[in-house]
């Protein structure tokens, strides 16, 4: 904060004139004011009479005292100039430092500010090709899926289809064996080398059997012909590990 001081610039007969001057220079003032005063003594000193002695002694002891007191003014003054100014440089120094050390955090957070965008750029990508493939994945999955349950469904049809036709070559041959009982008597009547018990019915018989083998026949063909086409699709539509 600036100060101000009251300073007698000159004194007239009924007047005295005053000035203000900043606190930082009221030392340079007073210094004035001295130089001043003692040029007045020295006016007043031819003016006047002619001191005795002791009054010159006691006005050179006052000027030597004001000599000393200028002097240390002007050293003070001077010290005062000398530390003012080495405290500007300090203020400058750390204004200068505080100001480097500002723009090195302002680079390093422009520097991780441009690494976290680009992260993020990054990672925006990796989303979308990790949404792709969840996509994909899931689609395959789906796809998967399908192919089990229908794999299973026509697996489970292949296995019935096998039972059947183990089940007709078995009433395949159940039967041509019943014909082959039939076939022996019809043969011998035919050949009328028969004993009284064989008949004609017994040829009726056999041609009765002949006609159910026939038929367990045409069945196990027709369940032969349904697993060859099931076993062709299942080779189409189950893949194959590899």
């Amino acid at each position: 904060m600036a100060y101000k001081a009251v300073v007698l610039l000159s004194e007239g007969k009924n007047s005295r004139t005053y000035g203000y001057c900043d606190m930082a220079s009221w030392k340079l003032s007073l210094v004035a004011g001295l130089v001043i005063g003692g040029l007045l003594t020295t006016a007043v000193w031819h003016r006047s009479p002619r001191p005795t002695q002791a009054e010159f002694e006691q006005l050179q002891n006052q000027n030597q005292q004001l000599v000393a007191e200028k002097s240390a003014i002007k050293r003070e003054f001077e010290d005062y100039q000398t530390q003012s100014a080495l405290d500007i440089e300090q203020v400058r120094a750390e204004l200068e430092a505080s100001q480097q050390v500002i723009e090195l955090q302002k680079a390093e957070f422009e520097k991780q500010i441009t690494a976290l965008t680009s992260q993020q750029k990054k990672l925006t990508v990796t989303k979308k090709k990790l949404d792709t493939q969840v996509v994909k994945l899931t689609s395959t999955a789906e796809q998967q899926k399908a192919v089990l349950d229908n794999s299973k469904a026509l697996y489970q049809q292949q296995l019935l289809l096998q039972k059947q036709i183990i089940a007709a070559k078995a009433d395949v041959k159940k039967a041509e064996q019943v014909a082959a009982e039939f076939k022996q008597a019809c043969d011998e009547f035919k050949s009328g080398t028969s004993w009284n018990w064989v008949s004609q019915a017994d040829c009726d018989k056999y041609e009765a059997r002949l006609k159910v083998v026939e038929g367990e026949q045409a069945q196990l063909a027709a369940l032969e012909q349904e697993l060859d086409v099931l076993n062709q699709r299942i080779e189409i539509e189950i893949p194959r590990p590899n």
